[in-house]
């Protein structure tokens, strides 16, 4: 019993790696998921960015095209001024050319808020830009590696799990079924040692005779807590 013992404790290293691994493997897409997802974004941002910079744009240049319609109307105006035969008229065509010039100004002002608006936004686009390319180039990278890495993992989780089975098939049926049952009901771990007569899967104290038969190894014990496999090592790797 002692060597079958033995033999599903390596098992049960094997299959500590297989699982971290196998976490690892589950891990890769989210990692990739989550960058794609990241890309996606940034894009979107820049895609609102330009649009806004567009209407900017257009609502600048309707502003200079009234601004051109109001400068064509003050020199209307005053070509007007040397035709008209009263002081009335003329009045009140300098009145006509004040409140144009004063809409032309607040024109002018408008534009000019829209062009620091503009360069502003032109400038964060340019930036978002590059980091877009920056994002898009680290992210083909890291893609990548992690489907390199993946491929790795793979053949070795196929290679260790090999290695597992063919310790659990010298093992009899009773403490095969006991193990593989334990793996998937204990997070992996169905296998631990002990030490000062505690239980280091549970940490739970277990009976002083009980602790003294497990460290012998000659028989299958289980805790009596968590109900994992006992093997004993004095030094365990």
């Amino acid at each position: 019993m002692e060597q079958e013992l033995k033999k599903v404790y390596e098992a049960q290293k094997l299959d500590t790696q297989i699982f971290e691994k196998e976490k690892r493997l589950i891990s890769a897409p989210k990692m990739i998921a989550a960058m794609e997802q990241e890309i996606e974004t940034l894009k979107n941002n820049i895609s609102k960015e330009k649009e806004v910079i567009d209407e900017l744009e257009k609502e600048r240049r309707k502003k200079e095209k009234e601004l051109e319609t109001d400068k064509d109307k003050i020199k209307k105006y005053e070509s007007k001024l040397y035709e008209v035969k009263t002081n009335k008229e003329y009045q009140a065509l300098l009145k006509e050319i004040e409140t144009v010039k004063s809409t032309n100004d607040n024109i002018e002002e408008d534009i000019l808020i829209l062009m620091e608006k503009i360069e502003e936004l032109k400038s964060d686009f340019t930036n978002l830009s590059a980091q877009l390319k920056k994002k898009e180039k680290e992210f083909d990278q890291n893609r990548d590696k992690l489907l390199k890495e993946v491929d790795t993992i793979d053949k070795d989780v196929k290679k260790l799990k090999e290695e597992r089975d063919n310790l659990l098939s010298d093992v009899n049926s009773n403490l095969r079924t006991t193990y593989t049952t334990l793996i998937e009901k204990r997070g992996g771990t169905a296998v631990v040692n002990l030490k000062n007569g505690v239980c280091l899967g549970c940490f739970m104290n277990i009976p002083p005779q009980l602790f003294i038969e497990a460290t012998k190894n000659i028989q299958l014990i289980l805790c009596p807590s968590c109900n994992r496999i006992f093997f004993f090592q004095e030094d365990p790797e």
